[in-house]
């Protein structure tokens, strides 16, 4: 009979201890626990644990200065996170220590479950340690997202990874959801963080100018080229181009950007020669880039190495629950600006709270500007917020009421067709689209689409299996 799997957990609560303690210890597994940084490094040592579970926060020292700790001695355990508030930088140190996920809480101890799974199967797959970066953590940029929502936690995970490779990136999500920023996220928290990190707006140039802007010139190679001029791919060399709106890049030059993916290289417009840069790609765009695909708009080989890594940003009404810290952010940064602004009275919150924002975290932050400036040094109230959003979005949610009653009306005429068990066909291709853009837009994390939807975890699987998706984790 084989020894039982070891698991190690760190964490300063004696309840989670006990948590994990006796659910993992009923399933046959050897549980230690430790309730400090310190212990925690020396049970470490002594039990040489398959599966670490890691608190960030501990009674004498932080759990990530634990983690680099455990790194320092071997790569040999998988570590677990356990965090009350992921923030992007919490996330990132993590991964960059390679700890195989993390978990915020309150926890589902089902999940830690099924994440004990994924590390052991991940560590039997290993033939031996991985060789350690040794890069060392350093400071970087504010990366200036906020948010502590499901959806959010994934999002940054996913930041945490993509920052660790050197692999395409590309960023769905609604004008207004933060794509630009995601992007500087990956670079700030990457190799290439010294580097130049380069934006252009695809979207914004003129059509016959995007070759020679993204890609440079060579003198002589157009009326009014008087001399040579690098394009943003040179200026980038060493560090990421950032290239948004991707979607609206023309043919043309989706050929020759298609071309620098596959041979690292360019040629300045009117020039033969060719130059190698080392640059890394990250583009983004609002487009459904299937469709544009499907209308011969989009290059389906370009997009595939675009999407080597991608990664979705929900809308800012499918992360409710950061409304307000968001406007507690901008607060904070006008503050800083010398504007002084007040806080936001509870009707204002409760108004910001009730609004669907369309415009997502950029119409957020313009509204709270626009609230500082007329509040003076008084708190925020309804009356200092943007007319639309005092309003609230009673237009929306008529259009809304208008298309399901249309719905309805047509699946009505089914029954006066003869059709039968009305109720259940007019229900299942809501439910089914609902959960398929819902585990979409949290980049297919199940628990988070759960707790999203206000389901169990067992019951959006039960659910997958019955609609024939893929019921493991993405």
């Amino acid at each position: 009979m084989s020894d039982p799997k070891r698991i190690l957990v760190i964490d300063d609560e004696e309840s989670i201890c006990f948590a994990f303690r006796r659910y993992f210890e009923s399933r046959g597994f050897a549980v230690t626990v430790a309730r400090t940084g310190s212990e925690g490094i020396a049970r470490y040592g002594e039990v040489a644990p398959d599966v670490v579970f890691l608190d960030v926060r501990l009674g004498d020292m932080s759990g990530l200065d634990v983690l680099e700790e455990l790194r320092r001695r071997d790569n040999q355990s998988m570590v677990i996170v356990i965090t009350a508030y992921g923030s992007l930088e919490t996330v990132t140190r993590a991964i960059r220590n390679k700890a195989f996920d993390y978990l915020v809480k309150p926890l589902d101890l089902d999940h830690a479950a099924d994440l004990v799974g994924q590390a052991l199967a991940q560590r039997a797959a290993l033939t031996g340690c991985r060789a350690e970066t040794g890069e060392a953590a350093v400071a970087v940029a504010e990366p200036q997202l906020v948010g502590s929502s499901s959806v959010m936690q994934e999002v940054y995970k996913r930041i945490g990874r993509a920052a660790l490779v050197d692999s395409t990136v590309l960023i769905l999500g609604d004008t207004g959801t933060g794509k630009e920023m995601v992007a500087r996220a990956i670079h700030d928290h990457s190799p290439r963080r010294d580097k130049p990190f380069v934006a252009v707006n695809c979207g914004a140039l003129p059509e016959s100018l995007v070759e020679s802007e993204l890609f440079g010139y060579v003198r002589g190679a157009f009326s009014g080229a008087d001399a040579d001029k690098p394009g943003r791919f040179e200026s980038a060399d060493g560090g990421t181009l950032f290239l948004d709106e991707i979607g609206d890049l023309p043919l043309a030059v989706q050929v020759k950007l298609l071309r620098f993916l596959d041979s690292h290289t360019i040629e300045r417009l009117g020039s033969v020669k060719s130059k190698e840069l080392n640059v890394r790609i990250i583009a983004a765009t609002n487009r459904d880039l299937t469709q544009a695909i499907e209308q011969g708009q989009f290059r389906q080989d370009l997009f595939y190495r675009l999407a080597v890594i991608r990664i979705t940003l929900p809308p800012l009404s499918q992360r409710r629950e950061d409304i307000l810290p968001l406007a507690q952010h901008f607060l904070g940064q006008l503050a800083a600006a010398g504007e002084a602004p007040a806080a936001v009275s509870p009707e204002a919150s409760e108004a910001l709270c009730r609004y669907r924002w369309p415009g997502n975290v950029r119409e957020l932050r313009n509204a709270i500007e626009h609230a500082a400036l007329m509040s003076g040094q008084g708190p925020i109230l309804p009356g200092h917020l943007p007319e639309s959003v005092r309003r609230g979005d009673s237009r929306s949610a008529a259009r809304a009421a208008s298309d399901i009653e249309k719905a309805i009306d047509r699946y009505l005429s089914l029954a006066c067709a003869g059709e039968e068990n009305l109720y259940q066909a007019a229900l299942e291709p809501l439910e089914r689209v609902l959960i398929q853009r819902t585990l979409a837009a949290c980049n297919g994390n199940q628990s988070a689409a759960a707790a999203r939807l206000g389901l169990h975890r067992n019951t959006l699987r039960n659910k997958l299996r019955e609609f024939g998706f893929d019921a493991r984790d993405a």
